[in-house]
């Protein structure tokens, strides 16, 4: 979902300058969480509560939440309206937490509509580039890898899917994404 069809969805440079330190340190140190938040294994709150003890610094309000305010890329929103059009079944499996999928819900562009269901990895308990991830995904949608399409932004995403045989698309965004539009036409 994030930079595919949500698009400014970062929020580590406004919590680094919360808490008062750079970005690079800031996203070393959540890079020893990330993967806990993902999955659902530790929540926003303790996440905080170790912010504070790091930096010396109170957090007294959700950061993730507070910083997160991206946009709706309608483009490929049109693309799954019109996949859906042509018989596809389409889903979001997505890398998340629960302040940001929180929020999307809030939108009034409602995006997540658009879709016939939603995998957030944070609630699964399980990210990519597990190949669980598809796994449960595939398997609670009677999905086999062969009839499954997956997109993503990030290259080691790709890579895990490519891994089990289904078709991919690493998507750089609209501008400089020449392939995207031969890849949808196929199913359009």
């Amino acid at each position: 979902m994030g930079d595919v069809i949500l698009l400014n969805i970062r929020t580590l440079m406004q919590i680094a300058e919360y808490v008062g330190t750079t970005y690079h340190d800031i996203r070393t140190d959540y890079g020893y969480y990330d993967r806990a938040l993902m999955d659902g294994y530790m929540s926003p709150s303790d996440y905080y509560k170790h912010l504070e003890d790091k930096y010396q610094v109170a957090v007294d309000e959700d950061l993730f939440r507070k910083f997160f305010h991206p946009s709706v890329n309608e483009k490929m929103l049109d693309i799954v309206d019109k996949l859906r059009a042509n018989g596809h079944r389409c889903v979001v499996g997505s890398n998340t937490f629960a302040p940001h999928w929180d929020v999307i819900f809030t939108f009034p562009e409602r995006p997540l509509d658009h879709f016939d269901a939603l995998y957030a990895s944070h609630l699964i308990h399980m990210s990519k580039p597990e190949g669980a991830f598809w796994r449960i995904i595939c398997g609670s949608e009677g999905f086999s890898y062969a009839d499954t399409l997956f997109i993503d932004d990030r290259e080691e995403n790709i890579e895990g899917a490519a891994e089990l045989g289904i078709d991919t698309l690493l998507y750089y965004g609209e501008d400089r994404n020449v392939r995207a539009d031969a890849f949808f036409s196929r199913f359009l």
